[in-house]
């Protein structure tokens, strides 16, 4: 936040523990139960843990959901402290995400840039376990867009934090044969930094083509209808057609699709 002075505020996280659950169980489980069919989730390869290091989530931004799947996919499985950059002007209006663990960061303020970098890199290195989510495109953007178009701020994260593990996470929303949309999240092969050597653009443009391959392998699993590998993390709301059938008593009509259309 930058006052009429041009003085930077950063807003920082104020984690509490009772206030995250009401996030999460009200503003999140609830909305998503009401608007997806189901939300699945797949590890590519080791899923993010707690460790002696850091780990950093950086995802692709193509719709409002983005950020909840992500806190729902951690509610459940990965338990995580987990900490996200979020828009100033958003956070301002909407305090109550710094208790999850928002902070804010100016986009247009270079020292409210650093200001935040330096923030976090101090919380990430305070503690094992914790671990930062950000979309480092910064804005929305369609979800078959490319080049994803990174902006450089989490090539400096990765440099000031120093040794790290970075997960590539792909979010995509299709409907596959039911009313509600479904959500599909993909975490993909973790990038290892060490001390980091490299220059932030150059951590960046390192950063960007793992998650463009996992975008990409998501995408041609969606539309073949490869879902074997998935997991449901949640089931939610159902189509007409499976209330009634489940009225009157009826198995669903099976769905075109190959065989592995089927998820855990």
């Amino acid at each position: 936040m930058t006052t009429d002075d041009g003085q930077s505020h950063m807003l920082t996280a104020r984690k509490n523990p009772i206030a995250n659950e009401l996030i999460y169980r009200l503003l999140i489980l609830g909305p998503a139960k009401r608007h997806f069919h189901t939300i699945s989730l797949r590890h590519a390869g080791p899923r993010p843990a707690a460790d002696e290091r850091p780990c950093i989530l950086f995802a692709n931004h193509s719709a409002w959901w983005d950020a909840y799947m992500i806190m729902l996919a951690n509610e459940r499985i990965w338990h995580l402290d987990t900490y996200v950059m979020m828009e100033d002007t958003q956070l301002v209006r909407y305090p109550f995400f710094r208790y999850a663990g928002a902070f804010s960061v100016d986009r247009h303020n270079p020292r409210s840039g650093v200001e935040s970098i330096n923030y976090i890199a101090g919380v990430l290195q305070a503690r094992p376990g914790r671990c930062l989510l950000m979309f480092p495109q910064g804005e929305l953007r369609a979800n078959d867009a490319r080049p994803l178009g990174f902006y450089t701020g989490i090539g400096h994260i990765v440099k000031r934090t120093g040794s790290c593990l970075a997960y590539p996470v792909a979010l995509r929303y299709e409907f596959v044969g039911e009313q509600q949309p479904e959500a599909f999240i993909s975490i993909g092969e973790p990038q290892d930094f060490g001390a980091a050597e490299e220059k932030p653009k150059d951590i960046a443009r390192r950063m960007e083509p793992a998650l463009t391959a996992e975008l990409d392998r998501l995408r041609e699993d969606v539309v073949a209808r490869r879902f074997g590998s998935f997991t449901i993390l949640m089931s939610g709301a159902w189509s007409v057609n499976r209330l009634w059938d489940a009225i009157r008593g009826r198995s669903q009509i099976r769905q075109l699709g190959p065989q592995d259309d089927v998820r855990q």
